[in-house]
């Protein structure tokens, strides 16, 4: 679903050699934008607005309890991919951000940005 380090945040990192950092909160968010969020919204907000019949107040219980679940589900999804992301900017980091190559003829230490712009190598 939403993938905190996707190829391009991989080639963003090679080439520029930085990583973006995004908002926790709208990472958290994230998570309740999705067709099974909006159904539990939907019934939070029937659940709300619409009487019982008869003069009775609305459901109350019924909204508390839709929007623990929500909050728990969206709570549960960001830890899973907070710590996805961790581990995979812990392996980022252990990148090398230098190469030795060979380019016409000479061996050189440089970085991955002139790798990507480069002639063929030879290795």
């Amino acid at each position: 679903m939403n993938f905190s380090f996707s190829f391009f945040v991989l080639v963003n990192y090679l080439v520029l050699g930085c990583v973006f950092q995004e908002s926790k909160f709208l990472k958290f968010l994230g998570f309740m934008w999705n067709p099974l969020s909006w159904v539990m919204e939907a019934a939070a907000i029937m659940a709300i607005t619409l009487a019982n019949g008869g003069g009775k107040p609305p459901d109350w219980q019924d909204f508390v309890g839709i929007i623990t679940l929500l909050v728990i589900n969206s709570t549960i999804s960001f830890i899973e991919e907070n710590n996805a992301g961790n581990a995979a900017a812990a392996l980022m980091a252990r990148l090398a951000p230098k190469a030795k190559v060979k380019l016409a003829g000479s061996i050189s230490s440089q970085y991955l940005t002139a790798l990507l712009m480069a002639a063929p190598l030879a290795l």
